[in-house]
Protein backbone atom coordinates (compact mmCIF):
# COMPACT_ATOMS: atom_id res chain seq x y z
CA UNK A 1 0.00 0.00 0.00
CA UNK A 2 1.34 3.81 -0.85
CA UNK A 3 1.06 5.93 1.93
CA UNK A 4 1.27 9.94 1.97
CA UNK A 5 2.73 9.97 -1.59
CA UNK A 6 3.01 13.38 -2.92
CA UNK A 7 5.69 14.46 -5.77
CA UNK A 8 5.80 15.94 -9.81
CA UNK A 9 7.32 14.30 -12.48
CA UNK A 10 7.67 17.22 -15.50
CA UNK A 11 8.40 16.74 -19.34
CA UNK A 12 11.34 15.66 -20.68
CA UNK A 13 12.31 14.70 -17.39
CA UNK A 14 13.84 10.82 -16.35
CA UNK A 15 13.04 10.01 -12.85
CA UNK A 16 14.28 7.01 -11.23
CA UNK A 17 12.41 4.70 -8.79
CA UNK A 18 14.50 2.67 -6.35
CA UNK A 19 13.95 0.63 -3.39
CA UNK A 20 14.27 -2.64 -1.62
CA UNK A 21 11.68 -5.33 -3.17
CA UNK A 22 7.81 -4.69 -1.92
CA UNK A 23 8.92 -0.93 -1.32
CA UNK A 24 5.85 0.45 -4.09
CA UNK A 25 8.08 0.79 -6.76
CA UNK A 26 5.85 -1.40 -8.88
CA UNK A 27 2.68 -0.68 -7.11
CA UNK A 28 3.05 2.76 -8.09
CA UNK A 29 3.46 2.39 -11.79
CA UNK A 30 0.63 -0.12 -11.81
CA UNK A 31 -1.59 2.94 -10.77
CA UNK A 32 -0.25 5.38 -13.04
CA UNK A 33 -1.04 3.06 -16.03
CA UNK A 34 -4.36 2.63 -14.95
CA UNK A 35 -4.23 -1.34 -13.31
CA UNK A 36 -4.96 -0.41 -9.82
CA UNK A 37 -7.37 1.69 -8.31
CA UNK A 38 -6.43 4.66 -5.93
CA UNK A 39 -6.93 6.68 -3.65
CA UNK A 40 -5.93 10.25 -3.53
CA UNK A 41 -5.58 12.98 -7.05
CA UNK A 42 -3.36 12.17 -9.64
CA UNK A 43 -2.98 14.10 -12.62
CA UNK A 44 -1.68 14.05 -16.18
CA UNK A 45 -2.50 17.25 -18.01
CA UNK A 46 -4.22 18.57 -15.56
CA UNK A 47 -6.75 16.06 -15.86
CA UNK A 48 -7.42 13.08 -12.96
CA UNK A 49 -6.04 9.88 -14.18
CA UNK A 50 -8.74 7.80 -12.92
CA UNK A 51 -11.78 9.32 -15.08
CA UNK A 52 -10.30 9.02 -18.36
CA UNK A 53 -10.63 6.09 -21.31
CA UNK A 54 -8.34 3.60 -21.98
CA UNK A 55 -7.53 5.36 -25.73
CA UNK A 56 -6.79 8.94 -23.61
CA UNK A 57 -4.41 7.11 -21.29
CA UNK A 58 -2.83 5.11 -23.70
CA UNK A 59 -1.95 7.93 -26.10
CA UNK A 60 -0.11 9.60 -23.03
CA UNK A 61 1.29 6.49 -21.02
CA UNK A 62 3.35 3.87 -22.27
CA UNK A 63 4.11 0.93 -19.47
CA UNK A 64 6.34 -1.83 -19.45
CA UNK A 65 6.10 -4.13 -16.81
CA UNK A 66 8.37 -6.66 -15.25
CA UNK A 67 6.95 -9.70 -16.39
CA UNK A 68 6.73 -9.70 -20.36
CA UNK A 69 5.51 -13.11 -21.38
CA UNK A 70 2.69 -14.05 -23.94
CA UNK A 71 0.54 -16.71 -23.85
CA UNK A 72 0.22 -16.88 -27.69
CA UNK A 73 2.28 -17.02 -30.31
CA UNK A 74 1.56 -13.39 -31.68
CA UNK A 75 4.37 -12.67 -34.17
CA UNK A 76 6.77 -9.45 -33.10
CA UNK A 77 5.17 -7.47 -35.69
CA UNK A 78 1.83 -8.53 -34.69
CA UNK A 79 2.93 -7.12 -31.07
CA UNK A 80 4.49 -3.88 -31.85
CA UNK A 81 0.92 -3.30 -33.96
CA UNK A 82 -0.24 -3.64 -30.94
CA UNK A 83 1.00 -0.34 -29.66
CA UNK A 84 -1.05 1.53 -31.99
CA UNK A 85 -4.70 0.39 -30.52
CA UNK A 86 -5.90 3.68 -29.45
CA UNK A 87 -5.06 4.98 -33.33
CA UNK A 88 -6.71 1.79 -34.74
CA UNK A 89 -10.59 1.26 -35.84
CA UNK A 90 -13.05 -1.19 -34.56
CA UNK A 91 -12.11 -3.67 -37.26
CA UNK A 92 -8.25 -3.07 -35.97
CA UNK A 93 -7.52 -1.04 -39.41
CA UNK A 94 -5.20 2.10 -39.56
CA UNK A 95 -1.90 1.14 -38.22
CA UNK A 96 1.38 1.70 -39.88
CA UNK A 97 3.15 -1.57 -41.08
CA UNK A 98 5.86 0.99 -41.90
CA UNK A 99 5.93 2.62 -38.43
CA UNK A 100 6.24 -1.14 -36.57
CA UNK A 101 9.17 -1.58 -38.69
CA UNK A 102 10.80 1.20 -37.99
CA UNK A 103 10.32 0.52 -34.68
CA UNK A 104 11.85 -2.39 -34.36
CA UNK A 105 14.47 -1.47 -36.70
CA UNK A 106 15.33 1.41 -33.87
CA UNK A 107 15.58 -1.39 -30.49
CA UNK A 108 17.74 -3.96 -33.15
CA UNK A 109 14.84 -6.21 -33.01
CA UNK A 110 13.53 -5.58 -37.02
CA UNK A 111 15.28 -9.86 -37.86
CA UNK A 112 12.78 -10.94 -35.07
CA UNK A 113 9.61 -9.43 -37.08
CA UNK A 114 7.91 -12.98 -37.84
CA UNK A 115 9.15 -15.01 -35.16
CA UNK A 116 6.17 -15.91 -32.33
CA UNK A 117 6.86 -13.86 -29.04
CA UNK A 118 6.49 -17.29 -27.24
CA UNK A 119 9.70 -18.02 -28.87
CA UNK A 120 11.59 -15.25 -27.92
CA UNK A 121 14.07 -14.78 -24.91
CA UNK A 122 13.64 -12.46 -22.29
CA UNK A 123 16.36 -10.25 -23.88
CA UNK A 124 14.73 -10.54 -27.13
CA UNK A 125 11.18 -10.21 -25.71
CA UNK A 126 12.14 -7.04 -23.96
CA UNK A 127 13.16 -5.70 -27.03
CA UNK A 128 10.15 -6.09 -29.00
CA UNK A 129 8.00 -4.68 -26.07
CA UNK A 130 10.27 -0.97 -26.38
CA UNK A 131 9.63 -1.32 -30.09
CA UNK A 132 5.93 -1.62 -29.01
CA UNK A 133 6.17 1.33 -26.95
CA UNK A 134 7.80 3.37 -29.21
CA UNK A 135 4.82 2.47 -31.60
CA UNK A 136 2.16 3.82 -29.32
CA UNK A 137 4.56 7.05 -29.09
CA UNK A 138 2.91 8.11 -25.83
CA UNK A 139 3.83 11.05 -24.14
CA UNK A 140 5.21 9.78 -20.94
CA UNK A 141 6.83 6.26 -19.99
CA UNK A 142 6.74 3.80 -17.28
CA UNK A 143 9.42 1.20 -17.19
CA UNK A 144 9.67 -1.56 -14.58
CA UNK A 145 13.10 -2.64 -14.32
CA UNK A 146 14.18 -2.55 -18.24
CA UNK A 147 17.40 -3.93 -18.01
CA UNK A 148 17.02 -6.41 -16.71
CA UNK A 149 17.04 -8.98 -19.16
CA UNK A 150 19.60 -7.73 -21.04
CA UNK A 151 23.53 -8.08 -21.84
CA UNK A 152 25.88 -4.75 -21.08
CA UNK A 153 25.81 -3.93 -25.03
CA UNK A 154 21.60 -3.58 -25.16
CA UNK A 155 22.00 -1.69 -21.83
CA UNK A 156 24.21 1.07 -23.33
CA UNK A 157 21.80 1.03 -26.27
CA UNK A 158 18.92 1.20 -24.38
CA UNK A 159 20.41 4.32 -22.33
CA UNK A 160 20.66 6.17 -26.11
CA UNK A 161 17.27 5.46 -26.90
CA UNK A 162 15.99 6.88 -23.24
CA UNK A 163 18.36 9.98 -23.90
CA UNK A 164 17.05 10.43 -27.31
CA UNK A 165 13.49 10.16 -25.70
CA UNK A 166 14.21 12.95 -23.34
CA UNK A 167 15.38 15.31 -25.84
CA UNK A 168 12.25 14.73 -27.53
CA UNK A 169 10.21 15.90 -24.37
CA UNK A 170 8.89 12.68 -23.28
CA UNK A 171 8.99 12.08 -19.43
CA UNK A 172 10.38 8.53 -18.69
CA UNK A 173 9.33 7.15 -14.91
CA UNK A 174 11.82 4.14 -14.35
CA UNK A 175 12.17 1.38 -11.52
CA UNK A 176 15.88 0.56 -11.26
CA UNK A 177 18.41 -1.05 -9.01
CA UNK A 178 21.37 -0.02 -10.46
CA UNK A 179 22.40 2.75 -8.91
CA UNK A 180 25.18 3.63 -11.28
CA UNK A 181 22.53 3.29 -13.88
CA UNK A 182 20.84 5.86 -12.00
CA UNK A 183 23.51 8.53 -11.62
CA UNK A 184 23.91 8.31 -15.36
CA UNK A 185 20.51 8.73 -16.53
CA UNK A 186 18.15 9.96 -14.06
CA UNK A 187 17.68 13.66 -13.11
CA UNK A 188 16.28 12.98 -9.97
CA UNK A 189 15.66 9.51 -8.00
CA UNK A 190 12.58 8.89 -5.13
CA UNK A 191 13.74 6.02 -2.91
CA UNK A 192 10.97 4.29 -1.27
CA UNK A 193 10.50 1.77 1.68
CA UNK A 194 7.27 0.49 2.93
CA UNK A 195 5.20 3.00 0.30
CA UNK A 196 6.63 5.75 0.96
CA UNK A 197 9.19 8.52 -0.61
CA UNK A 198 11.74 8.33 2.04
CA UNK A 199 14.59 10.29 0.12
CA UNK A 200 14.33 12.26 -2.94
CA UNK A 201 16.90 14.81 -4.98
CA UNK A 202 19.98 14.44 -7.54
CA UNK A 203 21.12 10.81 -7.10
CA UNK A 204 24.51 11.49 -5.90
CA UNK A 205 23.07 13.51 -3.14
CA UNK A 206 20.26 10.92 -2.16
CA UNK A 207 23.05 8.12 -2.08
CA UNK A 208 24.95 10.08 0.44
CA UNK A 209 22.01 10.67 2.50
CA UNK A 210 21.26 9.21 6.25
CA UNK A 211 18.09 7.96 4.47
CA UNK A 212 19.86 6.11 1.81
CA UNK A 213 22.39 4.36 4.39
CA UNK A 214 18.98 3.50 6.22
CA UNK A 215 17.10 1.73 4.11
CA UNK A 216 19.66 -0.33 2.17
CA UNK A 217 21.64 -0.53 5.08
CA UNK A 218 25.07 0.55 3.16
CA UNK A 219 27.29 3.27 2.41
CA UNK A 220 28.22 4.35 -1.03
CA UNK A 221 31.87 5.25 -1.86
CA UNK A 222 32.49 7.19 -5.24
CA UNK A 223 35.46 5.79 -6.93
CA UNK A 224 37.69 7.86 -10.12
CA UNK A 225 39.65 6.84 -12.78
CA UNK A 226 42.26 8.62 -14.17
CA UNK A 227 39.98 10.13 -17.19
CA UNK A 228 37.78 11.63 -14.52
CA UNK A 229 34.95 9.02 -14.65
CA UNK A 230 33.30 7.81 -11.67
CA UNK A 231 31.62 4.17 -10.21
CA UNK A 232 29.38 4.10 -7.11
CA UNK A 233 30.69 0.82 -5.50
CA UNK A 234 28.27 0.11 -1.86
CA UNK A 235 30.11 -0.60 1.56
CA UNK A 236 28.72 -2.68 4.01
CA UNK A 237 28.08 -0.82 7.22
CA UNK A 238 29.90 -1.86 10.42
CA UNK A 239 27.29 -2.45 13.19
CA UNK A 240 28.08 0.85 15.07
CA UNK A 241 27.01 3.06 11.48
CA UNK A 242 24.71 0.64 11.11
CA UNK A 243 23.07 1.57 14.68
CA UNK A 244 24.29 5.48 14.17
CA UNK A 245 21.64 5.27 11.44
CA UNK A 246 18.55 3.58 13.09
Amino acid sequence: MLRDLQGSWQPGEILGLLGPNGSGKSTLLRILAGLLPYRGSIQFENRELSGQTAAWRASRLSYLPQQLGFEQPFTAAEVVMMGQFHRLDRWGGGGSPELVSRCLERVGAAHLAGRAVTRLSGGELQRVRLAQALAQDARAWLLDEPTSAMDLHQQLELLDLFRELREQGKSLLIVLHDLNLARRLCSQVWVMDSGRVLARGNPDKVFASPQFEKIFQVKMEVFWDEKGDSVLWPKKLTHLESSDTL
